[in-house]
């Protein structure tokens, strides 16, 4: 028997069907091409800050490998009309590329866009952001941006996401996502996806209570907010005091761009310090979800699993470098992970899936500091950290190894809380299958020191100073993502594990900058440095690869980093195999290498910054000593 519905039924047949499907499926996408190019692998296009979804930084370009590596030259440098110049700012942005434009942002939040090709700036947006903000963290800066709907997107320093024409620049919505002077800041580069704008927020040296927030991409309407600090009856609310206003002003900041997996529907990321820093006696317990890798439904915000990489932090321990997604077999069975370098110095490597560790991480009895409320026990990778876990006996100091408490005498420990990971990625290659995890080593002297919250103002319950006449230095390691060995491992005299970051390709090279101002090309298989050339500028940005007109190209923002210290600018750089720009001068001095606090440090820090301005100034007058003839790229 044939069944016949009148026309009426068939109309609600179609709109239930299509409810049905809509509610099985994710949202349509808003933007087909920009999705597809973000669940891509990586090849003529940049169009999100880690390169696609997965934050691998991994681009399949080949053109320029190993074997011509060393005839790598400028093919264009531009200046950025004095944005981000001067010695408040860090240069900490990828640029991106779509259909031959660069795009890059500022650490003042101004936006240009530039021939790809020629570096010949198209257009540009100046933020008019208030100078008077107080409450940024760590420099003036801003980590990159995302595009999606003819559009391109950011956060700026006064917590506004922002969402910009990107063709001309011209501003078509901002939404405040907070107010500045309540702690919060925006230093992270946005993600888009699916006709959604994730952001980020920071402020958790401040007392502030840290989330994820999803924006629609066409209208700038807040759609969710997902807290880092559960509220009470929430996942993790047992993990603070019953009775207290503390989770509320408890940090856990978002300091970069998420990883998202749509075939899960699952949106991650790594979450910063507890508030008040230094201080555990008024937060007893775990204090979840500071210091740790958590995954969210993408579409509503909603919790789905973590993990906490230090437990009730009291050293500053932050999770601030992007997580990577990366597919793997292990003991033959192929598995989806998620990785993130920690500032401890060790690689978390889990199972996306449901945060289990991939690779195996013990718990186990840390020393114990009873005024700190101190967690029993702590997560131990299994593998090798990349950086010293103990410090060096000295005279006049209790020194310990990581996890060593602390209350209000001083004591040293390695890592500090500027030691291991901060906020630099860690790229993937799934050729050679390693991390490539840049690394700080500096000793510093943890006490805590009691202080009231007042909003606004900073939380920070105490101190971590560097120890006088300590080097600072740094590492830059490979490490096995099978294993969580040290496959090969290089040495610097920089904090490399404070700024830059890396980039990889398909043809065995990575590319990464210093704060010297050398952009190297090292092979990514061995550790050996292949080319390397100075910028002028502390290189201490991520790179981006791109193709144009067949030609492949590496770009980087050369502008310095304010709390490293290095030659500031407001420079971007691009290589090709047909450059014709020779290197730069040296910077007019190179940013330090090592602590001090003492009259003579003190002395030469003021003749320094004296003699730096006088001969950046002429440094950036006079490009002609820097460049060689043929430029075209001095605007």
């Amino acid at each position: 028997m044939r069944l016949r519905l009148r026309p009426q039924r068939v109309i609600l047949a179609w709109i239930a069907l299509g409810l049905l499907i809509s509610e099985a499926a994710p949202g349509r996408a808003a933007d087909p091409d920009i999705d597809r190019l973000l669940q891509s692998p990586v090849a003529k296009e940049w169009v999100t800050n880690g390169g696609n979804l997965t934050n691998q930084r991994y681009s399949t370009l080949k053109q320029i490998d190993t074997t011509n590596v060393k005839q790598l030259k400028g093919a264009w440098m531009a200046r950025l009309k004095g944005s981000g110049l001067g010695s408040k700012y860090s240069a900490e942005a990828t640029p991106l590329i779509k259909d031959g434009t660069m795009y890059m942002v500022t650490g003042n939040d101004d936006v240009f866009a530039l021939d790809a090709n020629t570096g010949e700036i198209r257009w540009e947006r100046w933020s008019s952001i208030e100078q008077e903000i107080t409450t940024v963290c760590c420099g003036w800066l801003n980590r990159g941006l995302a595009m999606g709907e003819a559009m391109l997107f950011l956060g700026q320093l006064d917590v506004n996401v922002v969402a910009l024409d990107i063709k001309t620049g011209r501003e078509v919505w901002k939404t405040p996502i907070e107010d500045w002077r309540n702690g919060y800041s925006i230093t992270s580069a946005p993600l888009y996806y699916d006709g959604i704008v994730y952001s980020g927020i920071s402020g958790g040296e401040l007392g502030i209570r840290g989330r994820l927030t999803a924006l629609d991409a066409k209208t700038g309407e807040i759609l969710w907010r997902s807290y880092t600090i559960p509220w009470p009856g929430e996942v993790g609310s047992d993990t603070w005091p019953a009775v207290s206003e503390q989770p509320m002003r408890g940090g856990a900041s978002i300091w970069n761009t998420p990883a998202l997996d749509p075939q899960l529907g699952l949106i991650y990321f790594a979450t910063g310090n507890c508030g008040p820093d230094y201080d555990g006696s008024t937060r007893e317990g775990d204090n979840l979800f500071c210091s740790s890798i958590m995954a969210l439904n993408a579409r509503t915000g909603e919790y789905v699993w973590h993990f906490q990489e230090v437990h009730h932090d009291i050293w500053d321990y932050d999770g601030a470098s992007p997580v990577v997604l990366f597919d793997t077999v292990i003991d033959g069975q192929p598995r989806k992970g998620i990785a993130e370098a920690g500032k401890t110095g060790w690689v978390y490597i889990l199972d996306r899936t449901n945060g289990k560790p991939l690779i195996g991480i013990d718990e186990r009895p840390v020393p114990q500091e009873p005024r700190q409320k101190t967690a029993k026990t702590q997560p131990f990778p299994i593998g090798d950290a990349t950086v010293r876990q103990c410090a060096d006996p000295l005279p006049a100091f209790k020194t310990g190894c990581i996890f060593e408490p602390f209350w209000e005498e001083r004591v040293v420990i390695e890592p500090s809380a500027h030691g291991g990971t901060n906020w630099p990625p860690m790229p993937y290659s799934p050729d050679t299958g390693y991390f490539y995890v840049p690394g700080t080593i500096r000793t510093s002297a943890l006490a805590r020191i009691a202080k009231q919250y007042r909003r606004g103002k900073i939380y920070t319950s105490g101190s971590q100073d560097p120890v006088d006449g300590i080097p600072f230095a740094g590492t830059f390691t490979a490490i096995d993502s099978k294993t969580n060995k040290i496959a090969w491992q290089d040495k610097t005299p920089y904090q490399t594990g404070a700024a830059g970051g890396a980039t990889v390709t398909a043809s065995g090279l990575l590319f990464r900058g210093d704060p010297d101002g050398n952009f190297l090309a090292i092979d990514a298989k061995t550790g050996e440095v292949l080319w390397k050339f100075q910028t002028g500028f502390g290189a201490d940005a991520p790179a981006a690869i791109y193709e144009v007109n067949g030609d492949e190209y590496v770009a980087i923002a050369t502008g310095g980093n304010s709390m490293r210290r290095s030659a500031n600018g407001d420079v971007v750089w691009a290589f090709s195999l047909k450059g014709r720009q020779g290197p730069a001068w040296w910077p007019p001095r190179p940013p330090p290498t090592y602590s001090g606090r003492g009259f003579l440090r003190r002395i030469w820090i003021a003749v320094s910054s004296l003699w730096q301005g006088d001969e950046q100034e002429r440094h950036l007058e006079e490009p002609s000593r820097q460049l060689v003839p043929g430029d075209r790229g001095d605007r």
